[in-house]
């Protein structure tokens, strides 16, 4: 069930594309006592290397703050606010020594089955807001809208979407990008432990269309597979598993019809 207008679809998108990157990464992940967590990850994008360290304090259930440097020693800082109102979620984020340029609210509000968001960045320079709302029409159907104005340029984006669940499968459409992209998706478990996907994505304005299939599963080990298959020829798959207690890999490859490929590889370590 979509609670906001980011979850519609969302089980098509964890099968076609979810887990799937083609970086080579390290990520360690540690708690020093019960309020503190702490995560390092450094990886390599091609020729480029970036690395990050967040540390997360928890004060209660309802308050956290998060700061996070990276490489290049730029520091962003965050603090969350779950208790102002029942159902609301607050968190005011930006980087202390460019705060003028990035400060930004972010809200996410569930009071019954309607889900809202509204993302105010550029609070001190141009500020700009991206909001969404999702209603549950009844367990099976949910219909959603989002927009992205700014103060600037006024409205820059708009989409619309609804899903339904009937049985075991669960369609989407999401028409976005002021109604140039239209996508219909459905995602279905297909047995033993495999969930297979679909989409079809028509732009309106060159006429382009696009489809896309794929299926995941876990197997009796723990460990999972994925392959998606593009109607650009694109092939990509995916394994992942827990190599050690505390140690799990991914490995990711990707191959197009020019036999042209890329991989990577995803270390998650967890103390």
């Amino acid at each position: 069930m979509a609670k906001y207008f980011g979850d519609i679809a969302k089980g098509v998108k964890d099968v076609l594309t979810g887990g799937l990157s083609y970086d080579n990464k390290l990520t360690i992940t540690a708690k020093a006592g019960r309020s503190v967590g702490l995560k390092g990850d450094v990886a390599l994008k091609g020729a480029d290397v970036t690395a990050g360290t967040t540390a997360t304090y928890t004060v209660d259930k309802d308050v956290s703050a998060e700061l996070t440097v990276n490489e290049s020693g730029a520091f962003k800082s965050s603090v969350t606010h779950g208790g102002l109102l029942d159902g609301l979620k607050t968190t005011v984020s930006g980087e202390p020594l460019n705060v003028n340029k990035t400060l930004k609210v972010a809200n996410t509000f569930l009071v019954g089955d309607l889900g809202l968001k509204a993302d105010v960045g550029g609070l001190l320079a141009t500020p700009k807001v991206d909001a969404s709302a999702c209603y549950a029409l009844h367990d099976g159907l949910q219909v959603g809208v989002e927009a992205t104005v700014c103060s600037a340029k006024g409205v820059t984006g708009y989409a619309v979407g609804v899903q339904a669940k009937v049985d075991d499968v669960t369609a989407a459409l999401l028409v976005g990008d002021k109604m140039d992209s239209v996508k219909i998706s459905a995602v279905s478990k297909l047995g033993c432990g495999v969930t297979g996907a679909a989409e079809a994505q028509y732009k309106v304005r060159n006429g382009d269309l696009r489809l896309t299939a794929g299926a995941s599963g876990k197997m009796h080990n723990g460990h999972a597979a994925k392959v998606v298959v593009s109607s650009t020829g694109c092939v990509s798959s995916s394994y992942s598993g827990e190599l050690a207690k505390g140690v799990a890999a991914t490995v990711c490859l990707q191959v197009d019809q020019q036999m042209k490929y890329k991989y990577g590889f995803q270390f998650a370590v967890k103390k």
